[in-house]
């Protein structure tokens, strides 16, 4: 078995599987020692990031406890990296072989990875396909800063909060209204489109309001 050394993996969750320019300070990163490597084909790797997958008893065995955390020197039971030579992907699964956590590699580490992979056979590895995962639409900072707008919309309307609704409505579009449905419709209107500048703005702003109060 081939394995990669001193590899930084961030295990977030199984749904979402993030580029490491998107990783975050609060995102559960481990840095691992050790962790077996393989080499796929093209379609096994492309299924990973497209469908839950479950994998075989026989492969858990495989990999069992082969994997070494180094700020603790504790094992995860079942994790690998698998690789086609130009995508690499790493995952772990649970005791009943189901992808439980996903992650890619920082470019580094993936760049090194992949000089490997070209002295290495590809293995065949057999896994149950399930549903395709949600296509995730835009960065993931993106994504965050349109949430916390948008529930801070909803919790402006729902508490009658019409000051500071004027407030955020001015500073995003220039001009003010008296109409909280009407200032509520155009904002989420706004969070539909594509990322501009504005939504950067109005999430700093916001965010700044609390800090004030606090």
């Amino acid at each position: 078995m081939y394995y990669y050394y001193d590899v930084l993996l961030n295990f977030g969750s199984e749904e979402e599987v993030y580029e490491f320019y998107e990783w975050d300070n609060e995102d559960t990163i481990e840095f691992v020692k050790k962790i077996p490597l393989f080499r796929v084909s093209t379609q096994t790797l492309l299924d990973q990031f497209k469908y839950k997958t479950a994998f075989t008893e026989e492969f858990l065995k495989q990999i069992e406890n082969k994997t070494i955390v180094k700020s603790t020197n504790e094992t995860l039971s079942y994790a690998f990296i698998l690789s086609d030579a130009k995508n690499t992907i790493a995952l772990e699964l649970d005791a009943a072989g189901k992808v439980i956590n996903r992650s890619k590699l920082l470019l580094s580490d993936e760049a090194n990875l992949l000089e490997m992979l070209f002295t290495m056979r590809e293995t065949e590895l057999v896994y149950e396909k399930g549903e395709k995962y949600k296509k995730r639409s835009g960065l993931r900072q993106v994504s965050e800063i349109k949430k916390l707008i948008k529930c801070e919309i909803d919790t402006l309307f729902t508490s009658k909060n019409k000051s500071k609704l004027k407030y955020l409505y001015y500073e995003w579009f220039n001009k003010e209204s008296e109409d909280i449905s009407v200032m509520v419709r155009d904002m989420k209107n706004a969070l539909k489109k594509e990322y501009d500048v504005n939504f950067s703005r109005i999430h700093d702003l916001i965010e700044l309001t609390y800090h004030k109060v606090n």
